[in-house]
């Protein structure tokens, strides 16, 4: 059985799917400045409050604060 993403929650768990994880970030543009996306690279960036991070399958992104914190 496979669970719906509730893209409004204020927590996310970042898996392989590019799609979902921008739905989610688009959700909670509060929290964040900017995302950038290398085509070559397959790396995603989200540029926020505390600086910058690569995002990667596994994250725990929390948008509870009202800034964007990663784990």
């Amino acid at each position: 059985m496979h669970m719906a993403k509730d893209f409004n929650a204020p927590t996310y768990i970042v898996d392989d799917q590019l799609s979902d994880t921008l739905a989610w970030l688009c959700q909670h543009q509060d929290c964040f400045d900017a995302f950038h996306f290398d085509v070559i690279q397959q790396e995603l960036t989200v540029y926020h409050a505390n600086g910058a991070d690569l995002i990667k399958p596994g994250m725990y992104l929390n948008a509870n604060y009202g800034l964007l914190i990663t784990s």
